[in-house]
């Protein structure tokens, strides 16, 4: 007996077809080819969660019911997901009566309509719903709309970008786009929910443009660079506003002493931004408390009184970590009570101020970092009286002025990248100060800058970043500077040498300190080239102890540093980012550094490593060396291997 129920392609006809066709005979490849095509089309369709199809019972597939105002996202593990009846993004665990009566808001009657429950006599009861068939219901629709993530799906308030590059505003009770505003909704696979509002866009029309009237706030401030400095404060509120539209966010950091105006300044930053609902500000903040406050917003961040001493603590360096990430959009992750973790992306641009800047910032954090130096205020200057309303209203028309002009900003942005790497400018620098500059000239003209006008601030920043940028140095840098700087081998008589001055004496350096050459011995104030000879090997041979070595004679000699972890080596990079043995990895990254092939023995111990000319390390040789040759070569010359083992 031939089944004639519906095969899995839905086509019965077809399928009693097959089944009943003689083994030997050839399908019809025309005839295979359109059965598939016809299996291939209903699968998609059923498996769709566009809502277009519908499901058993009639509704439409990924809804509760047609235009109902509870949307359906998804699942994930036990976790449903919905927009509300307002548009907020609500994780359910349970159905229970009271959440979803939570979801429905004020449409609760229309609830009652669609899962009506009824009494003995079968009359439907008022006010009240069938629970257990709406939230059947309901999770069999967030299962048709399949696997949700939250993380990187959702966007809250703040600024944001399609694919197609064009702006989207999330004001909290609407986005502003491209096509004009339009309600809380998911978008091009993104799912924008309402939140509670922030301060929106404001067209001016005031005769004074908000750009101009920030720019000449900004002139106010005393600044170690005054004619740089306030363009740059202004293309930084622009980042700040704008920030989670970008590709790249840099940081910012406000430094000088105390009465110099850095609170003054983050209160206009604040009210620019439009006041508490507009960022993120604090004065002790943590990490976790950031995060859970940006939520799946791209709110900027301003934090005040990031001082040097308190970053130690590990608080204010997961801060710190926290904007690098956000420099490019990262992911941010820690754990949970469940043991699941949280995570989540942030697209915020930050904004720090402090008397000092920690020092022990690695060199990846301050490569992301523009510094906006204050000086003391002229005692005579007027005090400051900022209006928050006034600010407020400046700062809507500025958001205003930004939005309207996005559409130049790609082009925009590549006039000035290209204008700053003509000057010098490029990599994270580039980037850093084209995205400021640009940011800033967008919200002074609608046209695009002329060349004149790109070469004039490209040499003025590149003057301006150079000297900002010359102590952020590089990990290898940061490692030698560690290495050479530590204490080694106390002379009895109370003198303490470092590495840096057995070094000198290795490398046989006129400026080496005339008492290591000697050794304690009197030799009468003269020091011969013999004297010097036996002076650098006695180095070596401690050097060799902990596993460096030096080769070659003053600017041309090299410093050998062994790959292996040493106990002498370590003790040196003890309390370090290098103190299990990184430093190999680091110093395989100095100029010139060369990787020894095989082997060396060193105070009977035998390690690989890598020489690293002493014109690399950074001011080495600027120690006063009268007599030393100017001329040096890109690389250590190459010693015998009698030398290489001679200790």
């Amino acid at each position: 007996m031939t089944d004639t129920s519906k095969s899995s392609s839905g086509y019965p006809d077809l399928g009693d077809q097959l089944e009943n066709a003689p083994i030997e005979a050839e399908p019809n490849p025309e005839a295979k080819a359109e059965a598939e095509k016809k299996a291939a089309a209903s699968k998609k369709k059923q498996t769709s969660n566009e809502g277009g199809d519908k499901t058993s019972s009639g509704r439409p597939r990924g809804a509760i019911w047609q235009d109902c105002p509870v949307r359906p996202l998804g699942v994930n593990g036990e976790m449903s997901y919905y927009l509300d009846r307002h548009g907020q993004l609500r994780a359910v665990k349970k159905h229970e009566a009271q959440v979803i009566l939570h979801l429905f808001g004020d449409r609760i009657e229309l609830l009652c309509q669609k899962f009506p429950q009824y009494d003995k006599e079968g009359s439907r009861k008022r006010d009240r719903f069938d629970q257990t068939s709406a939230a059947m219901t309901m999770i069999s629709a967030c299962s048709e709309k399949g696997l949700f993530n939250p993380d990187g799906a959702v966007r809250g308030v703040g600024a944001w970008k399609d694919d197609d590059g064009k702006l989207i505003y999330h004001c909290g009770q609407k986005l502003i786009t491209d096509e004009g505003d339009k309600d809380p909704q998911e978008l091009d696979g993104k799912i924008y929910p309402a939140y509670p509002p922030i301060p929106a866009p404001e067209k001016s029309g005031a005769k004074t443009d908000p750009a101009t009237k920030a720019l000449k706030q900004f002139e106010t401030w005393s600044w170690e660079w005054q004619d740089t400095t306030p363009m740059i404060a202004l293309g930084m509120t622009g980042v700040l506003m704008l920030c989670g539209a970008m590709d790249w966010r840099p940081a910012y950091w406000l430094t000088g002493d105390k009465a110099y105006g850095k609170s003054a300044f983050q209160d206009l930053i604040k009210y620019l931004m439009g006041g508490d609902h507009g960022l993120v500000q604090s004065t002790d903040a943590t990490k976790s408390g950031i995060t859970s406050r940006l939520g799946h917003s791209s709110l900027p961040v301003a934090l005040d009184e990031l001082e040097p001493g308190d970053e130690g603590s590990g608080k204010e360096r997961a801060i710190i970590e926290l904007a690098r990430v956000a420099s490019s959009g990262g992911q941010w992750m820690r754990g949970s009570s469940d043991q699941k973790g949280a995570s989540g992306n942030v697209y915020s641009a930050f904004l720090f101020s402090s008397i000092l800047i920690p020092g022990s910032m690695k060199p990846q954090d301050r490569s992301r970092l523009i510094t906006l130096h204050l000086r003391p205020l002229d005692a005579k200057a007027t005090k400051l009286n900022l209006d928050p309303k006034a600010w407020k209203e400046t700062g809507r028309q500025l958001k205003w002025t930004l939005i309207s002009r996005w559409k130049t900003w790609p082009e925009r942005l590549e006039l000035w990248r290209a204008a700053l790497a003509k000057a010098g400018l490029s990599g994270r620098n580039g980037d850093n100060y084209a995205t400021t500059i640009a940011m800033a000239d967008m919200a002074l003209n609608e046209e695009m800058p002329s060349e004149d006008m790109r070469k004039g601030w490209a040499e003025k920043l590149a003057v301006f970043a150079q000297t900002e940028t010359e102590e952020i140095g590089s990990d290898a840098e940061d490692m030698l500077q560690w290495l050479i700087g530590q204490p080694f081998d106390v002379f009895r008589r109370g003198e303490l040498w470092n590495v840096a001055h057995w070094i000198m004496v290795a490398a046989q350096m006129p400026a080496a300190p005339q008492a290591l050459v000697a050794g304690g011995e009197d030799v009468g104030g003269k020091i011969d080239n013999t004297i010097r000879e036996e002076a650098a090997k006695r180095a070596n041979e401690k050097l060799a102890k902990v596993g460096l070595r030096v080769r070659g004679k003053e600017a041309d000699a090299a410093l050998f540093i062994a790959n292996a972890r040493l106990p002498g080596l370590r003790k040196l990079f003890e309390k370090s980012h290098w103190a299990n043995g990184e430093w190999a990895q680091s110093a395989k990254r100095v100029p010139g550094a060369q990787p020894v092939s095989s082997p060396l023995t060193l105070a009977g111990q035998r390690t690989r490593g890598v020489y690293v000319p002493l014109k690399s390390i950074g001011g080495f040789l600027s120690f006063p060396m009268d007599s030393a040759p100017t001329q040096s070569s890109a690389a250590a010359p190459p010693m015998s291997q009698e030398y290489e083992d001679g200790f």
